[in-house]
């Protein structure tokens, strides 16, 4: 009874192989003569097998259902970047496109444009007349408490712009040899001769978008939505490095031109949303002319030089 009481402590072990060569002699000698032991050994690992089964299918049904939610992940991911692709795609297809129809229109050296912007309270209509290396800027103020002054600047353009003088900017600044006529209710004061540098180029939306990389770095970085702006076709433009704060810009879809900028759409608390915008844009090609060039009489203004010093 004190062996089979040994053997039978050590019965575990020895199933699980975990006793040494001299162990198993022992054991196996003594199961060979001793049937209470023998049905002991049987009786155990018959019921270490069924647990071993047991502990296999509870492995391999979590290693099944690892796997399953490792698919769905996957498949998820997949498809996250199959939007992502697909979403970068139409975003660079959109700004190649706009991109190409406003060539025609930046190119131009015979346009109108008009810009409305309100700032705190005041209210500019600006207009720029191009014709080759003639520009006309009118620049019409209207305060809060109704005082009216217009600016009217006559400029040619006298060369190309020296980096260090003058900012580079998109579009390109460039050198203007100005007269100025300032008109309010109570003077009119004419400045002639200026040199000063001008960006007044049609308002082309995506400038500096000239390459792959720039082009995928702008697709990534906006968003783009259809929309409509004052009855309109056009696209809805934020994110980019171009663009403000929160605010974007409004896209005119058939000549890639920017029709509104520092625009923000906005949803009232009926559901309907409006949209607003810092300034607003229209243009009009091949109808200037040389009459639009033709300066005031300077007898009908006071002479001052660039430092506000009045000519006798």
């Amino acid at each position: 009874m004190k062996e089979c009481k040994v053997v039978q402590d050590l019965l575990p072990n020895y199933i699980e192989n975990l006793t040494n060569e001299e162990t198993n002699k022992f054991i196996e000698e003594h199961l060979k003569n001793c049937e209470q032991c023998k049905k002991i050994y049987d009786n155990m690992k018959k019921d270490l097998n069924v647990d071993n089964k047991t502990k296999e299918k509870k492995k391999v049904k979590f290693l099944k259902k690892y796997r399953n939610k490792l698919r769905v992940l996957e498949i998820i991911l997949l498809i996250i970047v199959v939007a992502f692709v697909i979403n970068t795609g139409r975003k660079m297809y959109i700004i190649a496109d706009l991109n190409n129809k406003s060539e025609e229109y930046v190119n131009s050296e015979n346009y109108h444009r008009i810009t409305y912007s309100l700032d705190n309270g005041n209210y500019t209509k600006s207009e720029i007349f191009s014709l080759g290396d003639k520009k006309k800027l009118i620049i019409t103020t209207m305060t809060e408490d109704a005082r009216k002054q217009v600016i009217t600047i006559y400029a040619t353009k006298t060369g190309t712009v020296p980096d260090t003088k003058y900012a580079t900017t998109y579009p390109p600044t460039e050198i203007y040899k100005q007269n100025m006529y300032k008109e309010t209710e109570t003077e009119k004061i004419a400045i002639l001769d200026l040199e000063i540098g001008m960006s007044v180029d049609v308002q082309k939306a995506f400038w500096g978008v000239d390459n792959t990389k720039d082009l995928i770095l702008t697709a990534i970085t906006s968003s783009i939505n259809k929309a409509t702006f004052n009855g309109e076709e056009c696209y809805y433009v934020s994110g980019t490095q171009n663009i403000l704060l929160n605010t974007g810009m409004y896209v005119d879809k058939d000549t890639g031109l920017m029709i509104a900028t520092m625009a923000s759409e906005y949803e009232n608390p009926d559901g309907e949303k409006g949209r607003i915008a810092g300034a607003e844009y229209k243009y009009e090609f091949g109808a200037v002319t040389e009459d639009d060039f033709v300066e005031p009489d300077i007898n009908d203004y006071t002479i001052q030089d660039a430092n506000n010093n009045i000519s006798e």
